[in-house]
C-alpha cells in the first residue's frame, strides 16, 4: 500500500511538472516564476523584485480587507487607511503586517447600509479604495476565507451546490447585488466620474482616466475575479468602462466563469488581465494547476501566473497565509532598496 501511494504521488507530480515546465524544479526565495498564458509555461526563475514592485500594494490591501472590510460593516462605518510610524519602520520584521500603500481613502458611502446588512447575511465583506492623484484608481477589495463560516464554505463549494434551485451564495450575490449598487454608485456622481456607455474607460471630469482593479485572497480572489466578470454594463449597450486589472492571492479555483451572464461577460472579459500571485506549495495551488490546464487558452481574459517562494520550510497551510505573502512581497519590493539606501555614502 506504501508503495503503491508513493507511485501515486510521485506520478502526480511528475504530472504536474510536465504541465507547469522544468523550471518549477529550482526556485530560491528572492526569485519569482511567471507562466504567461500564450506560453502555457512557467519562464525560467526571474528576479522577484520587480514583479513585487507592482504587487505588494494589492497584497497589503487584501491582508488589510482581512479586518477593515469587517469594521466597515459595524455601525459607525468609518475604516482608516492610514498606518502608524512604528508599524511602517517595523513592516513585516516580526511578521506585522506590511503597511498600506499612501495616498489612498475608503469609500464611506459603500456599500450602502441596506446592502451592508444583506451582505454580512451571506458572510460577505469587501471594501473599496481610491486613489485620486494621477495615475487615478479605483480598487475594489475581496476579504477571503473565514474558516469558521458556513457562507465562506458555501461559496467555496459552488461547484457542487450552485445547481440547487434557488441557492444564492457571495458569487451570485456580488453578480446581481454588489455590481449593481456599485454600479449605480459611479453614475450617481458625475462631478465625480464620467460613466458613459459608448467608452470602455472611466474617467473623471477634468479627462483623467481612473482605472478599475479587483483584489483578495484564496476566497476573496475568486470573488475578485467574478466581479470583473460580471461588472454591470447598461443592458442596451454592454459596453461601458470595466475592470481592467485582477490581482487575485492564492486565490480560490472558483471563479464563476461559466455561470456569469452574457452579456456582459464577453464584454468585460476584452483586454481583463488576471494576476494569480501564490505562495509556492500552499495549499489550493495543486487544483488551480490542474483546473487551470485543462481550461482552454483564451487571450480575453489573460491569466498570468506568479509563484514565489519566499518561506521554502512553510508547510502547504501556513503558505496559504496573506499576511505571510503579502510580507514577503514587500520585503521584496523594499529590502534592496533600502539596503541600497543605507549604503549611500
Amino acid at each position: 500500500m506504501l508503495n503503491r501511494t508513493c507511485a501515486f504521488l510521485a506520478s502526480l507530480f511528475a504530472f504536474g511538472a510536465g504541465l507547469s515546465g522544468c523550471a518549477t524544479f529550482t526556485q530560491e526565495s528572492h526569485q519569482v516564476l511567471v507562466r504567461d498564458p500564450r506560453k502555457g509555461k512557467y519562464d525560467e526563475p526571474a528576479d522577484a523584485e520587480p514583479h513585487a514592485r507592482m504587487q505588494w500594494q494589492y497584497a497589503a490591501m487584501s491582508d488589510y480587507a482581512y479586518e477593515a472590510a469587517r469594521l466597515r460593516s459595524m455601525a459607525d462605518r468609518q475604516v482608516s487607511t492610514d498606518t502608524a510610524e512604528s508599524d511602517k519602520v517595523a513592516a513585516c520584521g516580526t511578521m506585522n503586517r506590511p503597511p498600506m500603500p499612501a495616498g489612498w481613502t475608503a469609500w464611506e458611502d459603500f456599500p450602502s447600509e441596506t446592502l451592508t446588512r444583506a451582505m454580512r447575511k451571506k458572510g460577505l465583506y469587501l471594501l473599496v479604495l481610491e486613489k485620486e492623484t494621477s495615475p487615478r484608481e479605483i480598487v475594489v477589495v475581496f476579504e477571503g476565507t473565514n474558516f469558521l463560516e458556513i457562507p465562506d464554505w458555501t461559496a467555496n463549494l459552488r461547484w457542487f451546490l450552485r445547481f440547487i434551485p434557488g441557492h444564492e451564495d457571495q458569487y451570485t450575490f456580488t453578480a446581481r447585488q454588489v455590481a449593481e449598487e456599485f454600479h449605480e454608485r459611479l453614475r450617481s456622481n458625475p462631478q465625480t466620474y464620467l460613466l458613459t456607455a459608448d467608452s470602455d474607460v472611466l474617467r473623471h471630469p477634468n479627462g483623467d482616466t481612473i482605472r478599475i482593479v479587483s483584489t483578495g485572497h484564496s476566497l476573496g480572489g475568486g470573488l475578485a475575479q467574478h466581479f470583473a466578470y460580471t461588472f454591470k454594463q447598461d443592458p442596451s449597450h454592454a459596453r461601458g468602462p470595466r475592470v481592467s486589472e485582477v490581482f487575485a492571492f492564492d486565490p480560490s479555483p472558483v471563479t464563476g466563469w461559466y455561470s456569469s451572464p452574457d452579456p456582459p461577460r464577453t464584454h468585460n472579459a476584452n483586454g481583463l488581465r488576471i494576476n494569480r500571485i501564490f505562495e509556492h506549495g500552499e495549499v489550493l495551488a495543486y487544483i488551480r494547476l490542474f483546473t487551470s490546464r485543462l481550461a482552454p487558452y483564451t487571450e480575453h481574459p489573460s491569466v498570468w501566473e506568479y509563484r514565489y517562494n519566499f518561506d521554502p520550510k512553510a508547510n502547504i497551510i501556513r503558505n496559504h497565509s496573506m499576511r505571510s505573502l503579502a510580507c514577503g512581497l514587500y520585503r521584496a519590493a523594499h529590502d534592496r532598496k533600502d539596503t541600497a539606501a543605507a549604503q549611500q555614502p
